[in-house]
């Protein structure tokens, strides 16, 4: 198996973690904070929209220009950031939970059709020009490592919301 391959491969089961968690939780629950936490479902899923985005086809291939098509990432960047914000909840339909799912989807697609024109070699080289430093990669092949652990991280915070809100902990289904 290519290093591609496994990063791909890693980053699908991540999603699916994730998604398992998405269905588990009813949609008009997702702006809720649960009291003794600082976030909401909806603030997790559109971060995990954004972060995929950075570090799969911004750090490594650059912009792409389908996605920006698509989706409002420039707004989204602003409203889902987590890099250094403090602010990590959504008030009340400010974006429909429907269409942030459906989006995330396409995100996610996007980046998968973007690892299958990568090489092995590609990996190795230095991430695409950044308007920040990437908080802990300097290889494309680290971005795409932490695009996964990055995801893992934030389903069990999503975990942990989800379980706040009444809905208990299902291991692998």
């Amino acid at each position: 198996m290519s290093k591609v391959e496994f990063l791909k491969e890693q980053i699908i089961e991540a999603r699916a973690f994730v998604n398992r968690l998405i269905s588990e939780l009813p949609e008009d629950l997702w702006y809720v904070i649960p009291e003794g936490t600082d976030s909401n479902f909806i603030w997790q899923v559109g971060h995990l929209l954004v972060s995929q985005n950075f570090h799969v086809l911004t750090a490594v291939t650059g912009l792409n220009e389908r996605l920006g098509q698509l989706i409002p990432i420039n707004e989204y960047n602003r409203i889902f950031n987590g890099m250094g914000t403090l602010h990590r909840s959504l008030r009340k339909d400010l974006i429909s939970t429907s269409k942030l799912r459906k989006q995330l989807d396409i995100v996610h697609e996007i980046c998968l059709d973007n690892l299958d024109t990568l090489s092995d070699t590609d990996l190795l080289e230095k991430l695409e020009p950044l308007p920040f430093r990437h908080p802990v990669a300097e290889t494309k092949y680290e971005a795409l490592s932490w695009s996964f652990k990055h995801e893992m991280w934030h389903s069990a915070e999503m975990e942990a919301i989800k379980r706040e809100l009444g809905y208990p902990i299902v291991w692998m289904k």
